[in-house]
């Protein structure tokens, strides 16, 4: 699926702090807000990151079921 290059950095910020560990987490929130406000200025109309993150959902949930097949072909190769 093609994506903006500021969503696709939205999504990778959002996954990297989802799964990050606890110690590293206010420094993910902070790329993803960082990205989420450059996301919010660039829109036709002023938006808040939250309704930027609410906006993009659907489209995340497809980024990170990709980022899991993806994750899956590499481990069945490891183990063949």
């Amino acid at each position: 699926m093609s994506r903006s290059p500021l969503n696709e950095a939205i999504h990778e910020a959002r996954c990297d702090l989802q799964t990050c560990a606890e110690k590293d987490k206010p420094a993910a929130r902070q790329k993803l807000y960082e990205v989420l406000e450059q996301a919010a200025c660039r829109a036709r109309t002023p938006a808040r990151p939250e309704e930027v993150l609410d906006a993009l959902h659907d489209d995340y949930r497809e980024f990170r079921r990709m980022k899991h097949r993806q994750e899956w072909a590499k481990l069945k190769w490891r183990v063949q």
